[in-house]
């Protein structure tokens, strides 16, 4: 969700460590794994070879195609996703299985496993794991501050002509402030919603990484911290490299 220029502060672009993809589409356009595969690449590609960089990602399956290459799955018409929508709506996670669907009707071929590919690059993976106690702390701190700050923004993009994409109105943060802008929830209905959101999402997250840690070849080397305080990423990444 950073990619998108008009919700910095809803989805936390302005951090200490400004990021490549950061703001760069308009909401109204829709920003797809292949899309961010192909970015990302073209930026690690223009570096020279010995160079190392950092590739942040809290999106597991974002990372996963980037580092592993999987291969990914061709778009439909908007008449097959429409199509499988419709089916999927019963669904325990709709947008899965509206996936799925809509790459069975379309014929597509199978894939593959997205874990089974092997890192494309010499990689270390520090593994920031926090606390169940920090994280839902933290959660909640954020959560605050999406109530409190990101009210502008909601407002503008409410009365402006953009009209953001589906995964965008969908996500957490900009859905409840749009509602709560909109009259149908309280500021305080609002933060708590995105915090319960927030944690949901955290604990899939943590399954995800942890699968992606046992995944990974066993000479790819793995840091996992616990308190992010602890962490000097430069210092890290520099014994990373000296190792």
């Amino acid at each position: 969700m950073q990619v998108y220029r008009e919700i910095p502060l809803i989805t936390n672009q302005l951090r200490g460590r400004p990021a490549e993809l950061a703001g760069i589409v308009s909401v109204a356009e829709d920003w797809t794994v292949a899309s961010h595969k192909q970015r990302a690449e073209a930026i690690i590609s223009s570096l020279p070879a010995e160079v190392p960089f950092v590739l942040d990602s809290g999106t597991g399956m974002y990372l996963n195609a980037i580092l592993l290459g999987i291969p990914l799955a061709p778009k439909v018409s908007p008449e097959i996703r429409a199509r499988a929508e419709r089916i999927a709506a019963g669904a325990d996670n709709p947008r899965r299985a509206a996936r799925e669907i809509e790459l069975n009707i379309a014929g597509a071929r199978e894939r593959g496993s997205i874990w089974s590919g092997k890192p494309r690059y010499g990689t270390a993976l520090v593994y920031i794991r926090p606390q169940r106690l920090d994280l839902d702390h933290n959660i909640r701190a954020r959560s605050s501050r999406i109530a409190r700050e990101g009210q502008q923004e909601a407002k503008a993009l409410a009365a402006s002509d953009i009209f953001p994409n589906p995964s965008v109105r969908e996500a957490i943060g900009v859905k409840e402030m749009l509602l709560h802008v909109s009259g149908y929830l309280s500021r305080e209905e609002a933060e708590q919603t995105v915090a319960t959101r927030t944690r949901k999402l955290a604990r899939r997250q943590i399954r995800w990484f942890d699968k992606l840690v046992r995944s990974l070849p066993q000479e790819t080397r793995t840091l996992i911290v616990e308190d992010a305080k602890d962490l000097n990423i430069k210092h890290t990444m520099h014994d990373i490299i000296e190792a």
